[in-house]
């Protein structure tokens, strides 16, 4: 079994590839605040901004491959601090590339769509990045770094959605939990991307790395749509009325980072590495609602056992990213 570490472990991604994984390889979990505790898997909190501390993890796990997964990810946040922007999505992930590169471990950096500017849309690996947010800055610059520290490592660009092990909701989540209230949700019409299930992505990181792959990847579900329509998506997977997501624009969310509008993702490249199509937002959906009924949820709450609960706006409740 191939040995594999996985950074920000107990975050949406981190998790659901953790738990991904654990068939095929012997998982190694890194996280800074919430251990991650699964039967099989080494679990290690350590804080990936100290080099030092980096470069001792790396040599004592001894990984064959390392997902760096650990990011800042609120984009609000990263647009009031670009200094912990910076430390966490750049410096961070060069530190970890190095220590990779060091141990002559594979590497694979997530990205995302908001390395763009959303002017055209329909982006493939070509297209020259124009970040609007520090986020998207600060990610690119991870990106630049990565190459500069580990000239093989896989960049992976997405946009995700999923069951989350921690408090914070994931977009899906968030559409879901109000439909169950019976609270009517704003979309965005005016915002569309290719979002895909983490669950999916996981498979699709965890094959690129097998074929060797280096070099940027879209990695994305096969339908561009608007957040109004993912949420109208969401709400028919689990036989809510789709009603319940009223059409709204993102000029209108008094949001403190600019937003890129058309972050839709083209594919062909990752499609023709594993000879394989990419899911549909619906089929997407469908495998999200089958993991609740199949306990999933529950896998990854046990997983992380020191999640938070989620703090409760006084006022009002934003749309996640």
């Amino acid at each position: 079994m191939a040995r594999l570490l996985v950074t920000g472990a107990s975050g949406l991604l981190g998790a659901n590839l953790v738990l991904e994984a654990i068939e095929s390889h012997q998982v190694t979990a890194v996280s800074r605040q919430h251990p991650v505790r699964v039967a099989g898997v080494t679990s290690y909190r350590v804080d990936l901004t100290d080099r030092q501390a980096a470069r001792a993890l790396v040599a004592e796990a001894a990984p064959e491959a390392i997902v760096h997964c650990a990011a800042a990810t609120d984009v609000d946040g990263c647009e009031r601090d670009p200094g912990m922007a910076r430390l966490l999505n750049r410096d961070m992930a060069e530190t970890v590339a190095a220590a990779a590169r060091e141990q002559g471990a594979a590497f694979v950096f997530i990205s995302t769509d908001a390395v763009f500017d959303g002017e055209t849309g329909a982006y493939d690996e070509t297209a020259g990045p124009e970040p609007l947010s520090v986020y998207g800055r600060s990610k690119l610059e991870g990106e630049q770094a990565v190459l500069r520290a580990h000239p093989q490592a896989l960049i992976v660009r997405t946009n995700i959605y999923g069951w989350n092990a921690q408090a914070k909701e994931s977009l899906a989540e968030w559409f879901l939990r109000r439909c169950q209230e019976g609270i009517r949700s704003p979309g965005w019409t005016d915002v569309s991307s290719t979002p895909i299930l983490v669950n999916d992505l996981a498979g699709v990181i965890l094959r690129l790395l097998a074929t060797g792959r280096a070099g940027v990847y879209h990695v994305g579900g096969a339908t561009c749509l608007s957040k109004y329509d993912f949420g109208r998506r969401v709400a028919a997977a689990f036989d809510f009325d789709p009603d319940l997501i009223a059409p709204a624009s993102v000029r209108e969310a008094e949001l403190m980072a600019p937003r890129a509008l058309r972050l839709c993702l083209q594919c062909d490249k990752t499609e023709s590495a594993l000879g394989a199509r990419l899911p549909t937002v619906d089929e997407g959906l469908a495998r999200f609602r089958g993991l609740r009924q199949e306990g999933w949820v529950r896998r990854l709450k046990e997983a992380v056992a020191e999640a938070a609960p989620a703090p409760m706006p006084a006022d009002r409740e934003d749309m996640p990213r």
